[in-house]
């Protein structure tokens, strides 16, 4: 184990939230999570053609539901699941999935959480996630690695990172069953989220988390697991008229 002088570590964790607050208010990490079935990941291996070909995978949906998921705290706003409906049912048909008709089978159902929670931190012994208000997110196919613990500047940072609350849109493919008795097997799963959901709008989020988790749809992300992907926000802007001097009322 290699290990890092306290000194150095204080100072770099001290120095790391005043570093992020200089990465300027209009931007944002995206992080994204990605796994699938450990047998649909058998199968996959077996047949090269999955991996390169979409047409290969479960591709007919349906999108069951948008849904907010149970918080202590509240959101900033409201949230418009109808556009996140919307925005979702785009890019999935993009990527070359087909929402079912009215007179069409679904090969799989789709289902969508949101909100405020935490998830399960591969840095950390302890995993303090999984007690709480929590959209799970272990990957299927891949173990998160809970009980090792690697001691460095950069893992330091994440395991606290991923220690805080989360700005969560979670999206889950479970494969279609007729049998309403039968627990349909989860298929993928992909999570994107955002720090600070105390002062984050996730109205003016969702566009662009679905977009960053979009490329890993009915895909796991083999590297670590995660991808984080930073994005300017939309600069606001205030229009000032021509100044204007106004006296000070006379008194009466």
């Amino acid at each position: 184990m290699k290990i890092v002088p306290l000194q150095i570590l204080v100072s770099v964790l001290l120095l790391a939230p005043a570093a992020r607050a200089q990465q300027g208010s209009n931007d944002v990490d995206i992080a994204v999570r990605s796994g699938i079935d450990t047998d649909e990941a058998a199968k996959r291996r077996k047949d090269p053609a999955y991996d390169g070909d979409v047409s290969q995978h479960a591709n007919h949906f349906l999108l069951a539901s948008v849904s907010p998921h149970p918080s202590i705290l509240p959101l900033v706003k409201p949230v418009d699941a109808i556009a996140i409906a919307k925005e979702l049912t785009r890019l999935l048909v993009t990527l070359g999935f087909h929402a079912v008709g009215p007179d069409e089978l679904p090969q799989i159902v789709i289902t969508v959480e949101y909100g405020r929670g935490w998830l399960p931190n591969p840095y950390s012994d302890d995993n303090q996630g999984r007690e709480r208000n929590n959209l799970t997110d272990s990957d299927p196919l891949s173990a998160w690695p809970l009980h090792e613990i690697f001691f460095s500047l950069a893992s330091e940072m994440k395991r606290q990172s991923l220690d805080q609350e989360k700005l969560i849109i979670q999206i889950k493919a479970w494969r279609y069953t007729p049998d309403p008795k039968k627990k349909p097997p989860l298929l993928w799963k992909t999570t994107m989220f955002v720090d600070d959901p105390e002062n984050r709008d996730l109205n003016e989020l969702y566009q662009k988390m679905l977009a960053a988790g979009a490329p890993h749809f009915d895909r796991p992300i083999a590297r670590e697991h995660e991808v984080v992907i930073n994005t300017a926000m939309p600069v606001g802007h205030v229009n000032v008229g021509t100044p204007e001097v106004v006296k000070d009322p006379q008194p009466k």
